[in-house]
């Protein structure tokens, strides 16, 4: 565990990051900002000035994955999870949501295996290092460009998949992890 300053996009030792609370930090006015409409892409409100990532390595102290938390407004709840990166800090190792209230069996399908399946190896960038990755309506490209970036919609619940989004294009953007995921580049 790691704590990141999310202004700088550096890492820091301000708090302990085996027992900072982001979330509750974000509730904080004096450790987290209120974000105007257009910054808010996922609903949150308020981000926090401080985060923790997670960082795994190899043997050689190498990062191998890196792991980000994620939050956002869904359908009815926010969703929190986790988005991991293989060190090329573009391919997606795994991503899943551990809290949440959407619908079962609509949006609660983003907790279905086949569909988080979906996610490993899907390129979260682009060539010209522009957010790529999306949740489509229907379903991914299997071929072409767009195929490395895109996920299969859930059925019936296009207000989570436009949720899950916008989390991600949140997270991995300027407001979020965008300067620290450049600066470890």
């Amino acid at each position: 565990a790691r704590l990141v300053d999310l202004e700088t996009g550096q890492f820091s030792d301000q708090y302990d990051p085996t027992t900072f609370d982001p979330v509750a930090a974000a509730r904080e006015p004096s450790m987290s900002r209120v974000l105007t409409g257009g910054e808010d892409i996922a609903s949150i409100k308020r981000r926090e000035q401080f985060s923790v990532v997670y960082v795994v390595e190899d043997a050689n102290g190498d990062m191998e994955t890196l792991v980000l938390p994620i939050r956002g407004y869904g359908l009815w709840s926010t969703l929190h999870g986790f988005l991991a990166l293989e060190s090329d800090l573009t391919t997606v190792q795994g991503m899943g949501f551990y809290q949440h209230a959407e619908t079962p069996g609509l949006g609660g399908e983003v907790d279905n295996p086949r569909w988080r399946g979906q996610w490993l190896g899907k390129q979260v960038f682009d060539e010209s290092g522009d957010i790529a990755i999306r949740v489509v309506k229907g379903s991914a490209a299997t071929s072409g460009p767009e195929a490395a970036h895109e996920i299969d919609g859930l059925a019936g619940a296009t207000l989570t998949a436009n949720g899950v989004n916008n989390l991600l294009h949140f997270w991995l953007g300027e407001n979020g992890f965008g300067a620290f995921i450049n600066n470890l580049r």
